[in-house]
């Protein structure tokens, strides 16, 4: 048994639980304990509980790792009792995996605590990551369904193929929507395949046996008895007709296909696009750019080609394959049984093939992924690359991904010729029966005459394509069907910051907030912030002092709810943020920070980013405001000048500008400055802080600043340390404090710019 399914004494002790077989719908091994011992055991989730089982070892016990070759000493046997924990999974929140060095703890909130769960190795992290994936779908209000992943790792599980009928439907709603191209398509198909069919039994039967033998009660029976010529002239134009249809069928078909493929797939994207855009920022901190785009891009035209070029072709290359042998058994029943006799064995070996490229699919998506996150960090960091010397050891390190990729398409390729040298030994070894039992029949025994032995080598001969078709569409099925099963993962996740159901719009915004007993933590039981408690008053500039990692840029990013609390609330004119419509509450905070990204497009398109009705006047002004007008007039095209992606034709100092006049344009009610001078020299901070005391008049600013000088105009400054705040008051207050961290800080910088100022 694979030691990914749960035991018979597992699911024995938890019938103790009430907690049958039937009713486990997500599993996956454990194998360590809190303490970092190597354990034996299992998680379990049911649509109620979740339950742990865990073994201790005996001393003895040899731990076995993934891919560790055994030999028959080594014998995979549970030398004692289980203990079981449950927990009730209404009560279960925040469900995180924490990632140390070689394990990993699973860990959550359950009735108000933090808990630690379960421990694992990284052996067991990819089955663990599907379950906590799917499980906080479910305490999020999605469905909790079974494991598709580990189910098909085992290769075992009943529920499988229900789950790929499940996502072969959904998916192929996208194309059924389109009802008035599918019956287009379903007419070319058809009229195809009767010219198909027709065109064997012309050449031959026809042709030979009725007109070239002067069969006149064949003519007669169409009036042309004793008219040879005729006979035959209406044979050539029949045929010319049957070209002739066979061509325009096929025209209209690409022509459909490609327009109905296209609108379908073009759905999928913008649907995988837009559940993109609703997740919260958490779902992007650990996924590389280039792994997202390999789910777009790649994962949808597989999609597209198994649905346009694959399925509707199962159907007509199956009539075609059903309707040919009909014909055939009629003309004469024993050739046609030659011709099929080994059709249960083709059957039998694809059934048994077939599973390989499922899993040799999933294989070369990560394979795909990885190529594809490797290029896009070394395409956007190529100036680091380059600035540091490191082509040499870019290029050795996307070797291995990429030769990760050519080994999987190289086992693909293989077993896809497995299929096609099956297929095709089977319609080689059809054709020569034939032709030997043909010629037989003719000579010998003057069952047949010539003309329906060439229909019947016609019709042998025309099943080479239908079964050539069925010797890849296993392999574009798989594909397909994964690559659906991932789009869709993506378009199921559910957004861990969600609109309230009746959000409360903010119509006329005073800018006033309040944090309570704010508690949050990035990872479960490892608070960033720590029982923050202040209120900010209207139109009031609060400076946010503390050292690198205090929580500084956390806090911030608490209020503009890109994150939510874990404890506490937080208040904008007295309302929580979780029950504002997100529109209003982001129309409302703008954040200027030292990351500053521009998007490629021209400089007035950059500006008006956050106002897309601005005019051009209120552009130009906004950028005025903003210092930048200046240099961005001396640019080629001035505002129409295109700049490339992240701005890397600006420089920082103009990267910022950009960016505040971008701020300034859209008029927020709160204002967010989380190190917004940071990275420009001391000429350009003179500009951008002009700036940006207008750009704070008459709003509430929040402003966070390593450079204690730019917060001298705050009203009110707080110093975070630990993740609390430990000091508060003005400026000239904190500067008193003796022993105090803003006076160290402060102390700290005027040494430095007395030791720059006397070189």
């Amino acid at each position: 048994m694979s030691d990914l399914m749960l035991t018979a004494k597992v699911l024995t002790i938890l019938k103790n639980y009430q907690i049958e077989e039937k009713d486990i719908l997500l599993h996956s091994p454990i194998d360590l304990s809190f303490e970092g011992e190597y354990i034996k055991g299992y998680i379990a989730v049911t649509s109620e509980k979740i339950a742990v089982c865990t073994m201790t070892l005996p001393s003895s016990s040899v731990h076995l790792f993934r891919n560790a070759k055994t030999g028959d000493e080594y014998i995979d046997e549970e030398p004692g009792e289980y203990g079981v924990t449950v927990y009730d999974l209404d009560s279960v929140l925040h469900l995180r995996i924490d990632t140390f060095v070689g394990s990993n703890v699973l860990s959550g909130e359950y009735k108000g605590e933090y808990i630690s769960i379960a421990a694992f190795t990284n052996r067991y992290q990819q089955q663990m990551n599907v379950l906590v994936r799917k499980l906080r779908n479910y305490i999020h209000g999605g469905q909790l369904a079974a494991d598709e992943e580990q189910e098909e790792e085992t290769e075992s599980s009943s529920d499988a193929p229900k789950s790929k009928r499940s996502i072969f439907g959904r998916t192929l709603k996208y194309f059924l929507k389109y009802k008035i191209l599918i019956v287009v398509l379903v007419i070319t198909y058809v009229v195809n395949g009767c010219m198909n069919i027709a065109w064997p039994y012309l050449t031959g039967t026809v042709l030979f046996d009725k007109v070239l033998k002067f069969d006149d009660s064949y003519l007669a029976r169409y009036g042309l008895a004793g008219k040879f010529g005729l006979a035959l002239l209406v044979v050539a134009v029949a045929m010319l007709l049957v070209r002739l249809l066979q061509a325009l069928s096929n025209y209209l078909q690409i022509y459909v296909m490609a327009k109905l493929s296209s609108t379908a797939i073009r759905d999928i994207k913008n649907d995988v696009f837009n559940a993109m855009s609703r997740l919260s920022l958490s779902f992007y901190v650990n996924k590389q750019t280039g792994g997202l785009m390999t789910r777009v891009l790649s994962d949808s035209d597989r999609v597209r080609n198994f649905f346009i070029d694959g399925l509707p072709m199962i159907f007509v290359h199956g009539i075609t394959i059903i309707v040919t042998f009909v014909i055939m058994f009629r003309l004469n029943w024993k050739m046609a049984l030659l011709a099929c006799i080994l059709l249960p064995l083709l059957v039998f070996m694809t059934v048994k093939l077939r599973p390989g490229l499922w899993i040799l699919s999933g294989k070369r998506h990560r394979a795909e992924k990885a190529v594809s996150g490797l290029a896009n960090d070394n395409l956007t960091g190529a100036r680091v690359v380059k600035a540091f010397g490191q082509q040499d050891k870019q290029i050795e390190k996307f070797a291995r991904p990429s030769g990760n990729l050519r080994d999987t398409e190289i086992d693909i390729a293989k077993l896809r010729n497995k299929f096609s040298v099956l297929y095709n030994l089977v319609q080689e070894i059809s054709s020569i029966w034939i032709w030997i039992a043909g010629v037989i029949f003719v000579l010998k025994t003057q069952e047949i005459e010539l003309g329906v032995l060439i229909t019947f080598v016609g019709y042998v001969m025309q099943l080479n394509g239908p079964m050539n078709f069925f010797s890849w569409i296993f392999r574009m099925w798989s594909d397909s069907i994964n690559s659906a099963e991932r789009l869709f993962e993506i378009m199921d996740a559910i957004p861990e910051i969600q609109e309230a159901k009746n959000p409360v719009e903010l119509t006329s915004p005073k800018g006033e907030i309040e944090l309570n007993n704010v508690t949050f933590g990035y990872q479960v039981g490892r608070p960033v912030l720590k029982d923050i408690n202040i209120k900010i008053r209207e139109g009031e500039m609060l400076g946010i002092v503390g050292r690198s990692g205090a929580g500084k840029s956390t806090l911030v990013n608490l209020i503009s709810r890109l994150y939510d609390v874990n404890e506490g609330s937080i208040k904008i004119d007295g309302t929580d943020v979780k029950d504002l419509a997100l529109k209003d509450l982001r129309r409302n905070v703008a954040m200027v920070s030292q990351d500053t990204y521009i998007f490629m497009g021209s400089v007035a398109k950059n500006i008006a980013y956050g106002n897309e009705n601005a005019t051009r006047a209120d552009i130009i002004r906004a950028a005025k405001l903003a210092s930048a007008h200046e240099f961005i007039s001396r640019l080629p095209d001035g505002y129409d000048t295109i700049i490339g992606a992240a701005g890397k034709d600006l420089s920082g100092g103009e990267k910022q500008r950009i960016s505040i006049a971008r701020a300034i344009l859209a008029d927020p009610k709160i204002l967010i400055l989380d190190e917004a001078t940071a990275s420009v020299d001391t000429q350009t901070e003179k500009a951008i802080q002009h700036s940006l005391e207008y750009l704070v008049q008459g709003r509430t600013t929040l402003s966070i600043a390593h450079r204690l000088s730019t917060l001298k105009n705050a009203d009110r400054l707080i110093v975070i340390d630990g993740g609390r705040i430990v000091e508060e008051g003005t400026e000239e207050e904190l500067s008193k404090i003796e022993g105090g961290i803003y006076r160290t800080l402060l102390d700290l910088q005027n040494k430095s710019m007395a030791l720059n100022s006397s070189f």
